[in-house]
């Protein structure tokens, strides 16, 4: 079964959020979505949350690692959810920067959680974010009924680094190459994956990259790209697109000069060859970063899009091999 294609234009429903302030506006953004020409209604309504925090979902040497799980009150018993990895250069960052969009999908049904994993400064190197990722999307399976999950309908996001795990999680045909560990008995698949701004052909970017990216990159896969070339490919995301692939939506800023918008279209084109669903969004004007400021601008502009995403993959999560959810790049519309 083929997603709905869906084609709008954001341009008045722009205008009606510009005049109002930042949580009228997060509260519009759905109805919005709903009311658009050509969109799917949402699988879901408007929900008081409640968050579990700090809920250890895994153990790694001795030391625990966390989500925070936001549900809806008085949401449907069996609820799609989205894992979400926060971004930072595989090197910093916590569960924290992502609480804003978990709460935001809460409060639309959804049961969102955002999770912690190894840094590469603490040892966590390639494959070990990846471990524990999987870790995250296999905890919440196997402790769906008290989450209020639908095993079924679970979708991976992330933005930078995060995205790039999320690619990898969803992506990789055969998750043993990453020495995947935790729970044996618990099924890794998701429904979908939400990729924003992240590093999807690594050693390009690393080629390209300034001091800064450089380091990030070595550091995360543990060695120089001439030490280990295997290495540096398996932990591409593009080396791993396949025809059964869960749909990807793809969201990159045009201007961002960390992640280059080439490694959104080197993504997008691994996925066209291979005849795996995904969809390419661009967003004009916008640099890296933005999604830590989910009031920004750019987020505003893009949430939209993914809130359309969500409803038509949990509505038919079981794409046929080769279905596509577009015929050509979208452009997040202009506020």
């Amino acid at each position: 079964m083929h997603l709905a294609r869906t084609d709008y234009s954001c341009s008045a429903a722009c205008r009606i959020l510009a005049r109002m302030n930042n949580y009228s506006r997060l509260a519009a953004l759905v109805v919005i979505v709903s009311l658009l020409p050509g969109c799917s209604q949402p699988p879901v309504g408007f929900y008081e949350t409640r968050c579990h925090d700090a809920v250890e979902y895994v153990r790694r040497d001795g030391r625990p690692l966390r989500m925070d799980i936001f549900v809806p009150q008085d949401g449907r018993s069996a609820r799609p959810a989205v894992v979400i990895f926060h971004g930072g250069g595989w090197a910093v960052g916590n569960r924290g920067y992502n609480r804003d969009m978990a709460r935001f999908l809460a409060s639309m049904g959804y049961t969102a959680a955002t999770a912690d994993y190894r840094l590469w400064p603490d040892g966590g190197v390639h494959p070990a974010p990846v471990q524990d990722a999987l870790a995250a999307v296999k905890f919440l399976r196997k402790n769906h009924a008290e989450y209020g999950v639908d095993s079924c309908c679970i979708a991976v996001a992330g933005e930078s680094a995060g995205g790039h795990l999320a690619l990898l999680v969803g992506l990789a045909q055969n998750r043993s190459i990453f020495g995947d560990d935790a729970y044996p008995d618990v099924d890794t698949s998701v429904s979908a994956v939400i990729d924003i701004y992240g590093p999807t052909d690594v050693l390009p970017m690393y080629e390209r990259g300034g001091w800064l990216v450089r380091r990030l990159c070595r550091g995360y896969a543990g060695c120089r790209p001439e030490e280990n070339p295997e290495q540096w490919k398996q932990l591409s995301p593009v080396s791993h697109a396949w025809p059964g692939a869960p749909p990807v939506l793809i969201v990159h800023g045009e201007r961002d000069s960390v992640v280059p918008f080439s490694q959104a279209t080197a993504m997008a084109e691994a996925l066209e060859k291979a005849g795996s669903p995904y969809e390419l969004v661009k967003v004009p004007g916008a640099g890296h970063g933005w999604g830590l400021s989910f009031n920004s601008v750019a987020s505003q502009r893009t949430l939209p899009v993914i809130v359309d995403f969500l409803s038509r993959v949990f509505k038919d999560h079981r794409l046929a091999p080769g279905a596509r959810l577009t015929d050509s790049p979208r452009t997040a519309a202009n506020h």
